[in-house]
């Protein structure tokens, strides 16, 4: 009883994408080389924002 390779790929492409864009996610900073800033009225990577 276990399941046809469709709805595996159905389970795990979409799972791997997403671990894959968390991934991404986590080091967006070291792949662009840029920091981010993060202040209570500003979140943006322009420094010449904050004032």
């Amino acid at each position: 009883m276990g399941l046809s390779s469709a709805a595996w790929m159905t389970l795990l492409i979409p799972t791997i994408l997403g671990i894959a864009v968390m991934i991404v996610y986590g080091f967006w900073d070291k792949i662009t080389g840029k920091e981010y800033l993060v202040t209570d009225e500003i979140l943006g990577y322009d420094e010449g924002l904050e004032e």
